[in-house]
C-alpha cells in the first residue's frame, strides 16, 4: 500500500484552555507535515494534549493581542503554504481536496473560502450570507495588522474564491457566549481607542436596542426562534459593551489629561 505524503502545508493554531476542542482538531490534521500550536497560559490538559501528535510543534508565548499573536505563530511555520485555523475549527473534505489542488497548481497566493457556523451541531438560521475569508496562503504575501481583536490577514497577490467550507463548531453556553462577548467587546474598545475614536453618549444609550431590532427582523434571526432572540441579544450586547467601554476610555483620559 502506498503511504500517503505528508500535505506540505504549516497549520498554526493559536490557543489557551482549549482541551474541549483540541483533540478534534488535531485528528483531522494528521495528514499535514506540520501544525503550529501558540499557547497563551493554558490552566487545562491544552498541552498536554497537544503534544501527543507527532506533527504538531507546541511553544509558549505571553499573550501580546489577537493579530500578534497570530503573527508571532505565522512566523515559526516552516513551509511555503500555511494555513490558520482556530481550536473549535475543522476542515471539510472538500476543502481538503481544494487545497491540495491549489497548492499544486500554485497560481495564486491565497484562498478565500467560507466559514459555516454549527452551534451544537446545526446551523443557525438567519438572513446572512456565509462569512468568507482567508486562511490558506502563501507565507510570503501575508501580513497581519497589530490588533487586540477581529484580526484579519492581509494579502499580497492575487487570491481566488471558493465555496470549501471551514465549519466552526460552537460548542458554548450562553453564559460562556457572554462572557467571550464581553471580552472581546472591550478588546475592540481599546483597539478603537488607540486609534483616537470617540462615540457620543446618545450612541452608547441607542446603541442596544437598535442593534437587537437590526439582527433580529432585518437580519432575520427571527427564524432561529429562541436562538435567534439569544443571538440578537448577544450582538447587541456586544455593541453596547463596546461604545459604552470607548465612551469610559475616552472619559478617564479626558479627566487624566485635566489633572496633569
Amino acid at each position: 500500500m502506498t503511504e500517503h505524503k505528508p500535505i506540505p502545508v504549516s497549520v498554526y493554531v493559536i490557543t489557551k484552555n482549549e482541551e474541549e476542542n483540541i483533540v478534534g482538531l488535531l485528528d483531522k490534521l494528521q495528514n499535514f507535515a506540520e501544525v503550529i500550536v501558540v499557547d497563551s497560559g493554558s490552566t487545562d490538559r491544552t498541552v498536554e494534549l497537544a503534544e501527543a501528535y507527532s506533527n504538531t510543534k507546541v511553544s509558549f508565548n505571553q499573550w501580546p493581542g489577537f493579530g500578534e499573536q497570530k503573527s508571532h505563530a505565522l512566523s515559526l511555520c516552516t513551509f511555503p503554504w500555511v494555513l490558520n485555523l482556530d481550536a473549535d475549527e475543522s476542515l471539510s473534505d472538500s476543502f481538503v481536496e481544494e487545497l491540495e489542488e491549489f497548492i499544486t497548481q500554485d497560481k495564486l497566493v491565497a484562498l478565500r473560502s467560507t466559514r459555516i457556523l454549527l452551534r451544537w451541531g446545526s446551523q443557525p438560521r438567519s438572513f446572512g450570507k456565509a462569512e468568507k475569508l482567508i486562511r490558506l496562503f502563501k507565507k510570503e504575501h501575508g501580513y497581519y495588522e497589530s490588533r487586540q481583536v477581529h484580526e484579519s490577514i492581509s494579502i499580497n497577490g492575487g487570491i481566488k474564491e471558493s465555496e470549501v467550507a471551514i465549519l466552526h463548531h460552537e460548542n458554548l453556553s450562553y453564559s460562556q457566549r457572554i462572557e467571550k462577548t464581553v471580552f472581546y467587546a472591550k478588546l475592540k474598545a481599546q483597539d478603537k481607542f488607540n486609534k483616537g475614536d470617540e462615540i457620543s453618549i446618545l450612541v452608547v444609550l441607542l446603541i442596544f436596542p437598535l442593534t437587537f431590532i437590526r439582527t433580529y427582523l432585518f437580519k432575520g434571526h427571527f427564524l432561529d426562534g429562541f436562538g435567534g432572540i439569544l443571538t440578537s441579544v448577544n450582538v447587541a450586547l456586544y455593541n453596547y459593551m463596546k461604545y459604552a467601554n470607548l465612551w469610559d476610555m475616552n472619559k478617564k483620559s479626558s479627566e487624566n489629561s485635566t489633572k496633569e
